[in-house]
């Protein structure tokens, strides 16, 4: 889902991606975005969702994981709208 938002105070906008998975414990939530973290030890590298945070901040925006309504994992990003401010 793609929505228009308030970023920052400007326009900007906000992505959520839904799956219906087991979800994401609330206790896993603020380590998922860690480089090399992992829930289930088999497969992947661990990089994808702390390259992704890199990507999103490097734009001016937040990413966050929660619980989906009706069961699995939402992960929701926003960007400002425009160029980011490099100062």
């Amino acid at each position: 889902m793609i929505e228009s938002a308030l970023v920052c105070g400007g326009p900007g906008i906000a992505v959520s991606v839904r799956d219906q998975g087991p979800g994401i414990a609330p206790e896993f939530a603020p380590r998922v975005f860690r480089q090399f973290w992992r829930a289930k030890r088999r497969g992947g590298a661990g990089l994808g969702l702390f390259i992704v945070k890199g990507l999103v901040e490097a734009h001016g925006g937040a990413i966050s994981v929660s619980q989906a309504p009706g069961g699995g994992a939402e992960f929701r990003f926003t960007m400002p709208a425009g160029a980011p401010d490099h100062g």
